[in-house]
């Protein structure tokens, strides 16, 4: 059967685009393909040969122990045989010696008798200088933990690298023997020498010190013990005692001047003391008839009358004997003063004619003892001398280094390097790369901007019978096409549309915000968190809210009961009027504006020093409630309940959010985030 003209037409229109567009591919391919090809093979050709032209490296290895000799051996060391191994009781060795040796080993002087050695047998080295190039070749390391040395040699060559390690080793250890021997011998006339002349040293400097005490009589090394020294301390201890002896002395006799307690004195002469006790008798007697008789008899009794008269005679006897014995007191006191002070300034001019003296001793006290000092030092060096000489000679076999072979070197059988394989699959690598590379290259130059075709075109085939004789006319066998779009126009649309979802503060930022307000700012956050517009905060009243159950009813188109958190009610704002007054109101009593709490919310941010504070809004706060209750699993039906009804767009945000598994319903999740119930 044949198609109407105006399909045909139509279909012809499609075809040709089609065709022309696999040519453009055809040509496109077949471009890329060549440069592809080109820039490969100029990186692949040159990269082989010069991977495979490369001449391959031996290497060879060989490992010695090397035990350097030590300087001062341990009595009863065992020796160590040179070129074996160490015998019963090893020395400790230094790292640093060890270190020494592996220098030693790479030295110019060695290398210079091994590249003669390889002469001779027949193994040159190439070029005019075969030290440096055996140090090219040869490179010497220390085994950490250990005494071993690890040889390595590098070359082309390999029974030439072979062979210089292992002459190397022979090498070394004929010159180790060799300065062995010569370091022993002057090692042990050296400290034979140091220990005599040491020896002399000492015998001089006694005999001299012996003279010095003799001349000038400092006999002791004590300085205490010397005569000088007694006598100047004799001398400096009795004046301490005749200064005491005098402070007191003049202490009494100016007491006795002015007649206070050492004036007593007195009553150390017997015949005052017997006046005063005959004066005491008398006294008492009459008391006694006193207490016999009346005044009036005492006045006339003769007796009583006598009594009185030796009193009064008694007491003019007694005060003239005791004014004699406060003046021989005195005269006493005066006396003893002046004997003290004689002493003192006797004992003071003793000191004065001593102390030049002392000064002399003093400073030949002070060169014996230097003397001393220097003597001690002299025969501590010359006593470690001895030692030192003694040890050496006892045990010098202690002290050669031993070399002991671990491992030979051996004839390498594999190239060392370079790695064919591996460097052949590097530059395969890097030449398909680069390839890629010029094809993204060649293509940024040869970019076409394609035209834009309708993104789709409706043909409508005419059922069988719509041709057909009787089928009640020819129908149209294919509708009008559809205006061209523009591929992609519809999603760009659609993402257009989309709402962006706002920010969702955390758990730790929410404390914060609530750490840096109080009073009536956090009473406005909280109201917020739990999921409240602006417009439902300042719509509440005074009987929205029961601060002593925490219940806050919400009004409006998504009337609820919510549960406030317990510190609610201590933040609740102070109220001007009645139940029906505003809930948040400000100091007239006139409601709050919801700019108003958006200002109280951004003051809260700032304070609370949230990064990007002053994008923190009321939807901020509330997305992050929404969030926090979609997360745990609610039901969606049952998120009017909580914070109203969300619009299809945002239940399409928070679906994202929810988890798998089956929904809970609001009895079951937490409607209060962490942060509020941690204030």
């Amino acid at each position: 059967m044949r198609l109407p003209s105006s399909l045909r037409t139509l279909l012809e229109h499609d075809v040709t685009p089609a065709a022309d567009a696999q040519a453009a591919a055809r040509r496109s391919n077949r471009r890329r393909l060549q440069v592809f090809a080109v820039v490969f093979l100029i990186v692949l050709i040159p990269g082989l040969l010069w991977n495979f032209l490369r001449p391959a490296e031996f290497r060879a290895t060989a490992r010695v122990q090397i035990m350097p000799g030590s300087t001062e051996p341990r009595p009863g060391a065992a020796p160590l045989a040179l070129g074996g191994g160490s015998g019963g009781s090893e020395i400790p060795r230094s790292a640093s010696e060890l270190l020494t040796q592996v220098q030693v080993l790479t030295s110019r002087p060695l290398l210079e008798k091994v590249g003669a050695a390889l002469a001779r047998e027949g193994e040159p080295l190439p070029g005019g200088d075969p030290a440096a190039r055996l140090r090219e070749m040869i490179s010497a390391e220390a085994v950490e933990g250990t005494e071993v040395v690890e040889l390595q040699a590098t070359g082309t060559r390999p029974r030439q690298l072979a062979a210089a390690l292992n002459t190397l080793v022979d090498i070394y250890r004929e010159d180790m023997k060799a300065s062995y021997g010569t370091a022993a011998g002057e090692g042990l006339a050296q400290a034979r020498q140091e220990a005599e002349r040491l020896a002399a040293v000492v015998q001089t400097r006694r005999q001299r010190l012996d003279a010095f005490r003799n001349s000038t009589g400092v006999l002791s090394p004590e300085r205490e013990e010397n005569e000088a020294v007694a006598r100047i301390k004799g001398l400096t201890t009795s004046l301490n005692a005749a200064t005491e002896k005098l402070a007191v002395a003049e202490a009494r006799f100016k007491s006795m001047q002015a007649g206070g307690r050492g004036a007593a004195a007195g009553a150390d002469d017997p015949t005052l003391a017997n006046m005063e006790a005959r004066a005491s008798q008398i006294a008492e007697e009459i008391r006694q008839m006193e207490r016999t008789y009346t005044p009036e008899f005492m006045r006339m009794d003769p007796r009583a009358k006598s009594l009185q008269i030796r009193l009064t005679e008694m007491e003019r006897q007694i005060e003239a004997q005791r004014a004699t014995s406060r003046q021989a007191a005195l005269g006493a006191a005066q006396d003893e003063v002046a004997t003290a002070r004689a002493t003192a300034e006797r004992l003071q001019g003793e000191i004065r004619a001593q102390r030049s003296t002392m000064q002399d001793f003093s400073q030949r006290f002070t060169q014996a003892k230097s003397l001393e000092d220097d003597l001690a030092q002299i025969e501590k060096a010359s006593r470690e001398a001895q030692e030192r000489l003694a040890k050496l000679e006892a045990s010098e076999q202690s002290r050669l280094p031993a070399l002991k072979l671990v491992e030979a070197a051996s004839l390498p059988g594999t190239p060392f390097r370079p790695d064919y394989l591996l460097d052949a699959l590097i530059v395969l690598g890097a030449a398909f790369g680069l390839g890629l590379a010029a094809i993204w290259f060649v293509e940024i130059f040869n970019r076409q901007v394609p035209l834009q075709t309708p993104a789709s075109t409706t043909l409508i085939m005419p059922p069988p019978w719509a041709g057909m004789p009787g089928s009640g006319g020819a129908a149209p066998l294919l509708s009008e096409p559809p205006v061209g779009l523009v591929p992609g126009a519809a999603s760009a649309g659609l993402l257009a549309s989309a709402p962006r979802p706002p920010r969702e503060l955390a758990q730790e930022e929410v404390v914060d915000l609530l750490a840096a307000s109080a009073g009536e700012g956090r009473f406005v956050l909280g109201l917020l968190l739990m999921g409240l517009s602006t417009d439902e905060a300042a719509a509440l009243r005074q009987s929205d809210f029961d601060g002593t159950s925490g219940v806050l009813q919400v009004a409006g188109n998504a009337s609820r009961s919510l549960k406030a958190p317990a510190w609610m009610g201590d933040c609740r704002p102070s109220s001007i009027g009645g139940m029906d007054a505003p809930l948040l109101q400000d100091a007239a009593g006139a409601r709050l504006r919801p700019e108003d709490i958006q200002s109280i919310l951004a003051c809260a941010a700032f304070d609370a020093g949230l990064s990007s504070a002053g994008g923190v809004t009321a939807e901020v706060l509330r997305h992050t409630c929404i969030a926090w209750l979609v997360r745990q699993g609610l039901r969606f039906s049952e998120l009017g309940k909580l914070v109203g009804r969300p619009s299809p767009e945002a239940l399409a945000l928070y679906a994202a959010m929810a988890p798998e598994g089956p929904k809970l319903s609001a009895t079951e999740i937490d409607p209060l985030m962490p942060a509020l119930r941690a204030m």
